[in-house]
């Protein structure tokens, strides 16, 4: 149904999204450089705006992701269950992985590796995640300390090999991808990474790095990359996010994609209530079909962070 209204242009769609983003918490361990200030702070991606508050921090209550579940677990084929956070750092995970997967819905994490320790990868298999992601930037201190500050490779390489081991041994059927996030000054370690991979049974996936703020610590970096995407924005294709998913942010607020949540003062679709909220008005609530009608008669021009985005479907974000 989300299909077949995305491509006759409707403002209604399917009753439910068939892949919800939960921002359980946005805090990080990594500080990132295209992410976050050595402090922490999250940089605020809304161009309008100074640029000097950061974007405000805060965890989502399990009661309101299990009410979500609860109310889409008939209809929603993936939670993913981060947007900007690292989900290994939320205390409520496992139970947040088990509680979808035990209503049949699949579930996908993002981390940076540098958490995965014995006892949490145990606790991830157990739980029974459907798919883990572990992103790095390279393949020695020296690469990836340049864009994550503070992960150490040769420890996130331990981790992995010692999550393949344990799947192995529990014969567990979680699928591990190691995404490289490839630039210029990378590129030379990628096939040692993609190496690493296959040795391990990991899935190896390249993708284009972000160059956000990279010119702040390493501008003799910078000036050597070429722009990650090539393509003119904004894009003429009809973004699929609108019918086919929903974000939902710590608080509960409600938006049409995952970029939403590091934009300062935007609007939400609505803020969901546990308990007293039903997804599915919101999902196709007023809002929500007047931003698909945009989108449908006025292309992704009509809206800033469309017209900014290069995504032409449903994939990652990062």
């Amino acid at each position: 149904m989300s299909w077949l209204a995305h491509k006759r242009r409707r403002s209604r769609t399917s009753k439910y999204p068939f892949m919800i983003n939960f921002e359980l918490w946005n805090e990080c361990n990594a500080q990132c450089t295209f992410c976050r200030t050595l402090d922490g702070d999250i940089y605020d991606q809304n161009p309008s705006n100074s640029g000097t508050v950061p974007v405000p921090k805060g965890k989502m209550s399990l009661e309101l992701y299990k009410d979500v579940i609860d109310q889409a677990k008939d209809h929603l084929l993936i939670a993913v269950l981060y947007v900007n956070g690292e989900p290994l750092m939320y205390n409520g995970l496992y139970d947040a992985i088990r509680y979808a997967s035990d209503r049949n819905v699949a579930t996908v994490i993002s981390s940076n590796g540098e958490l995965m320790t014995e006892s949490n990868s145990r606790k991830l298999l157990e739980s029974d995640l459907d798919f883990l992601k572990v992103a790095i930037s390279g393949f020695s201190d020296e690469t990836v300390l340049v864009q994550h500050r503070t992960c150490h490779i040769e420890k996130i390489k331990e981790n992995l090999k010692r999550f393949a081991q344990l799947i192995w041994e529990g014969n567990y059927r979680t699928l591990v991808m190691v995404d490289y996030v490839d630039y210029q000054y990378n590129s030379h370690e990628k096939e040692a990474a993609r190496q690493f991979c296959a040795d391990n049974g990991f899935v190896f996936n390249a993708r284009p790095g972000n160059l956000f703020h990279l010119e702040d610590d390493h501008p003799d970096l910078l000036a050597k990359e070429k722009p990650p995407h090539s393509v003119d924005l904004p894009l003429n294709d009809l973004c699929e996010w609108p019918w086919k998913v929903m974000t939902i942010n710590w608080n509960g607020d409600v938006f049409p994609c995952c970029d939403y949540v590091v934009w300062n003062d935007v609007e939400p679709l609505a803020r969901l209530e546990a308990g007293k909220t039903d997804l599915a008005a919101v999902f196709n609530g007023e809002s929500a079909a007047k931003n698909r009608f945009v989108h449908a008669t006025q292309g992704r021009k009509a809206i800033d962070i469309c017209a900014l985005c290069p995504r032409t479907d449903t994939a990652f974000k990062y």
